[in-house]
C-alpha cells in the first residue's frame, strides 16, 4: 500500500480507529515505528492505557510490527500504522465514486488553515477540469467536517 492510499475497512475497524486516542496513536505511528512505551512517553499518557489500544489496533489490522529487538534481555515490538486514510465500508445502495475519511485531533486554528487549504485545492482542480476537452464526467465533490464526540470505548472487545 502506497503511504497516504487510503486503506478499505469494515464496520469493526472503523469503530476501533474512531476513538481520538487511537487516531492519535495511529498517526504518531505513521511517522515512525515506537514501542507502546515511547508512544506512551510521546502522549504523556499512561503506557498501560497505551499498550491496551495498541493491541486493540494490531488486533484489528491497523497496525503492524516493524521491528523487534532486545534491549537488556526485554522484547521490544516497535509498530507502525498501516494507513492513516480509511475508506468507510460502503453499503449496498450507495453509489460514490471515492470516499475516505481521516480522524483527527487539532486546533482550531489548524481547522481553519486546513479549510483554506481544501478551498484553494478544489479551486486548483476546477480550472483543470476545464482545461480537459474529453471523456468528461459530472462529478460532486465535497469535503466534510464535523466535530466528533468522543464515545468511551468500552471493553467490548474483550467479549468477542
Amino acid at each position: 500500500m502506497k503511504k497516504h492510499e487510503a486503506m478499505e475497512i469494515n464496520l469493526k475497524q472503523q469503530k476501533v480507529i474512531s476513538d481520538p486516542l487511537r487516531t492519535q496513536i495511529i498517526q504518531l505511528l505513521d511517522e515512525k515505528p515506537m514501542t507502546p512505551k515511547q508512544t506512551a512517553d510521546r502522549l504523556n499518557k499512561n503506557p498501560g492505557t497505551i499498550y491496551y489500544h495498541i493491541q486493540q489496533l494490531f488486533k484489528h489490522d491497523i497496525l503492524e510490527i516493524d521491528h523487534v529487538s532486545t534491549n537488556k534481555g526485554i522484547v521490544e515490538k516497535y509498530y507502525k500504522s498501516k494507513a492513516t486514510f480509511f475508506k468507510s465500508p460502503r453499503e449496498e445502495n450507495e453509489e460514490f465514486h471515492s470516499k475516505s475519511q481521516v480522524f483527527l485531533t487539532m486546533s482550531e486554528e489548524l481547522l481553519e488553515a486546513m479549510n483554506f487549504d481544501i478551498q484553494e485545492l478544489f479551486y486548483e482542480y476546477g480550472k483543470k477540469a476545464m482545461e480537459e476537452t474529453s471523456n468528461k464526467k459530472a462529478y460532486q465533490c465535497e469535503f466534510l467536517v464535523k466535530e466528533y464526540e468522543e464515545v468511551k470505548i468500552e471493553k467490548e472487545e474483550e467479549g468477542e
